[in-house]
């Protein structure tokens, strides 16, 4: 077969108990390594989380624009998952953090249609 293909989604647990310059120094180590195993990486950025301040969503918003225009320098694709994820707390459980059924089934829609379909 052909050169392998490395999908990352960013989790959001360290978001804000790091300074944003460190997150980003990680992700840009987590580049260079995936960058010496394949160069058909793909970044899933960061999703809302509807029970977190509106400083700390503020920060994912912003670590998800630097990594957009990130990965388009390092020829990364980056899939933006916030706009579909903002404002839609049906898509989560009671607890307003982790995705409920409903979510995942967002989210891979949205994965085959950035993605150009997924079987």
């Amino acid at each position: 077969g052909g050169e392998p293909e490395v999908m990352v989604h960013i989790g959001t647990n360290d978001i804000g108990r790091k300074r944003e310059e460190v997150q980003k120094g990680e992700f840009r180590e987590l580049g260079r390594e995936l960058r010496r195993r394949t160069a058909k990486v793909t970044i899933s950025g960061l999703l809302p989380v509807p029970s977190d301040s509106e400083s700390r969503n503020g920060v994912r918003w912003r670590i998800n624009a630097w990594l957009r225009d990130w990965c388009r320098g390092q020829g990364f694709k980056f899939l933006d998952h916030w706009n579909l994820f903002w404002g839609r707390s049906d898509l989560y459980k009671k607890d307003a953090l982790y995705l409920n059924p409903r979510g995942p089934v967002s989210w891979r829609g949205n994965l085959k249609r950035l993605l150009g379909g997924l079987d």
